[in-house]
């Protein structure tokens, strides 16, 4: 027989460089894809975190959402800058936007030669960027309509908890500020002010109705009418007059868009479904709004109704009073007199709050500043942030900010009277809608500068820009080069912002700390709180303030002075300019006391303070000087003209203790007890007057009468240890 042949054993197929190239690439795409997947649930996570979270041991609870935000933002440049090494080629969805946003950019950029602090106004300029590159990656990780209403679900149930939690601090269910007990000035809910969270349920409310109206589950669409109830409830009960124009606004374009380009067939078949969702929102306002039938439930009281007409007045009259009437106008004066010093560039971004006491000082110049013949007190924000802009970006910023929002409205306009989808296009109009809301808002209150807000503007512009909607163009495609050398520019910016971040996280936390210590008077724990904020911190104005407090306890009375210098490039408030004056006249320089007293009187301080910076002219630096003929008769004048002011008779009392006359010392320190003990009760009277208000409060009032409290009880002290030395 013949040997069998051997079987021939199959051999391994040879694998072309082409082949293994196409299995890497292959291999290499489909890791991309799970990176960009990635990359959008934590985008789905940062617009559902930022509103709600907060963090006690920060100085606020915006301070705890920007450093959120930014760690948040670099994570997904991360994710993006790792996908941009494992795929190629890619292509960026730039949008109409891009040079837009890059003019506004640069705007910006060109206002810094005028910023008197650099590194203050580069906090904004890196904000700036961080939002705008926030949009980038919405618009290129939005991939279909459900991920557009899955991120916009994610902000209105972060909206929802917020409500929640406002509503229960409203009717005393939970605490809110320190002092109050429900109503709406205890609605900080986790936003840190009720016209905060008015303002930001606003931009949601329309944009909110319209996903219910869209989503196909019975459940969900339960759930998003609770939270619809719960956000009209809550804005409701903050009483925000800006807020509630911003959402009637937002309401009258909304349903005037649907008249005009006849979008009322996209929702044809959810006619009874719509009907129901804006009856039960009337109904809540009607048991919401006081007085109510919810507020008697709930066990809060209710103010006898007013007819139509007199609420009609009432409503202006609060929207004159609180937002654009003359109690705010006077920042927007000062804001143009910021315009006329630097027309084109502006005064810097994010310079406003520094440069304000002086520009306050200009206008009160001017025959328009003379008929505020009352106490301008320091603004961080103009409260009207197209003004605010103006002045830190001058003509050149608003030709910029200008071309951004006509490229925003004419893309908008064309792609709604364009063939799409019906439902698309009332997508168009209701995310329009929230951005016009956000709009009004920004007449009467600062969106631009909170960070829930602004993440609203940013997700409602950048939602209308995906490809469901506006489509990709325009778009780039980066070669292998272009990505690495990108994608390492990306890592490097998200690595050092992040450790910045977190350094001034840092320094805001002991600063928190360190105020703490100080309210309990323990300077030397309060001194190594505040100088590890100094150090980890980027502009660190308010320690430096603190410390030379501190410093200025400790008796090192030259470090107290450079300290409280050094604050004034940063943080420049009227009180850093007493302190400096009391410290000079303690170190015997009379002449540099005198010279800061005139720029604090320049500066138009607060009633109190002015007083206080009077006496110090007309009476304690002649004593400095040793001039005893004089202060007496100066002493005796001042008294009269100002009976009420209580350091006066510690003085008298001190000189008469010099001559010997124990009796008429002690008549003189008791006496200042007594003027003490009426003002007070003076302040106390204004407190109680505040709590039983309903109206928002006044911030700027209730610091002033804090620290006015809190001097007149250190000037108890001093006079009581003083009477009891000469009985």
């Amino acid at each position: 027989m013949k040997a069998r042949k051997a079987r021939k054993q199959p051999q391994p197929k040879r694998v072309s460089i082409w082949q293994e190239q196409r299995e890497r690439l292959s291999q290499r795409l489909q890791s991309s894809i799970s990176l960009g997947r990635l990359r959008f649930w934590v985008l789905v996570a940062l617009v559902f975190a930022i509103p709600i979270v907060i963090y006690l041991p920060n100085t606020e609870y915006g301070y705890t959402k920007s450093a959120v935000l930014y760690w948040g933002v670099s994570l997904l440049v991360v994710l993006w800058a790792l996908e941009l090494f494992v795929r190629s080629p890619i292509q960026i969805n730039l949008t109409r936007l891009a040079w837009p946003a890059l003019g506004v950019l640069g705007a910006a950029a060109l206002s810094l030669v005028n910023a008197e602090n650099l590194a203050l106004s580069l906090l904004s300029f890196v904000g700036l960027i961080y939002f705008g590159l926030l949009g980038l990656l919405i618009v290129n990780s939005v991939e279909s309509e459900r991920d557009i209403t899955i991120l916009l679900g994610a902000v209105v149930l972060s909206a929802g908890i917020a409500s929640g939690y406002g509503l229960l601090q409203y009717y005393g269910r939970l605490p809110g500020p320190p002092g109050f007990l429900g109503g709406s000035s205890a609605m900080i809910s986790t936003l840190g002010n009720p016209n905060y969270l008015a303002g930001f349920l606003a931009h949601l409310l329309v944009p909110g109705v319209v996903l219910a109206l869209a989503t196909q589950r019975w459940w969900i669409r339960l759930v998003l009418l609770v939270i619809l109830m719960l956000m009209t409830a809550a804005l409701v009960a903050a009483s925000s007059v800006g807020a509630w124009l911003a959402a009637l606004f937002s309401a009258i374009f909304f349903f005037a868009g649907m008249l005009i380009f006849r979008l009322g067939r996209a929702l044809s078949a959810q006619r009874r479904w719509a009907l129901a969702v804006v009856i039960l929102l009337a109904v809540t306002i009607w048991l919401q709004a006081p007085p109510g039938p919810l507020h008697a439930l709930l066990g809060r009281a209710a103010t006898p109704a007013d007819g139509p007409i007199e609420k009609v007045v009432q409503f202006l009259q609060r929207l004159w009073e609180e937002n654009s009437g003359i109690a705010r106008s006077w920042n927007w004066w000062i804001a143009y007199e910021m315009l006329k010093a630097h027309p084109f560039v502006g005064v810097g971004l994010g310079d406003y709050k520094v440069e304000f006491l002086e520009y306050k000082a200009r206008f009160k110049e001017t025959p328009r500043g003379q008929h505020y013949n009352f106490y301008l007190p320091r603004a961080i924000q103009a409260h009207n942030d197209y003004v605010q802009l103006l002045a830190e970006l001058g003509l050149i910023g608003l030709l910029a900010v200008g071309f951004f929002a006509g490229t925003l409205i004419t893309s908008a306009q064309g792609f709604v009277r364009s063939s799409e989808s019906p439902e698309r296009r009332l997508w168009v109009v209701a995310l329009s809608a929230g951005i016009v809301a956000f709009l009004t808002d920004a007449l009467f209150s600062f969106p631009l500068h909170l960070p829930a807000s602004e993440l609203n503007l940013v997700l409602l512009i950048s939602a209308l820009f995906t490809r469901p909607l506006f489509g990709s163009a325009p778009t780039i495609t980066l070669g292998a080069k272009t990505k690495i050398a990108m994608g390492a520019t990306a890592l490097a910016l998200a690595l050092v912002v992040s450790l910045f971040t977190y350094r001034d996280w840092q320094a805001d936390l002991a600063l928190d700390e360190g105020e703490t210590e100080m309210n309990n008077l323990r300077y030397e724990t309060a001194r190594s709180a505040l100088e590890r904020s100094v150090a980890l911190g980027i502009a660190p104005g308010k320690a430096l303030y603190y410390l030379g407090i501190v410093y200025a306890e400790r008796e090192e009375l030259r470090r107290a002075r450079e300290y409280f210098e050094r604050s004034l490039k940063t943080y420049p408030i009227e009180n850093a300019y007493i302190h400096l004056a009391e410290l000079d006249l303690r170190l015997g320089e009379t002449q540099r006391a005198r010279e800061r007293l005139q720029t604090l009187l320049r500066l138009d301080p607060e009633p109190t303070m002015r007083l206080e910076a009077a006496f110090m002219q007309r009476v304690l630096i002649l004593l400095a000087e040793g001039d005893r003929t004089f202060v007496w008769a100066e002493l005796a004048k001042f008294l009269r003209e100002h009976p009420d002011y209580p350091r006066g008779y510690l003085v008298r009392g001190v000189l008469h203790n010099e001559r010997g006359e124990k009796e008429a010392a002690r008549a003189q320190f008791e006496q200042g007890l007594q003027v003490i003990e009426k003002l007070k009760a003076e302040i106390l009277k204004r407190f109680e007057e505040i709590e039983r208000s309903r109206r928002l409060v006044d911030v700027d009032e209730l610091n002033r009468l804090r620290a006015h409290a809190a001097a007149l009880a250190q000037l108890e002290a001093q006079l009581q240890q003083l009477l009891a030395h000469v009985r």
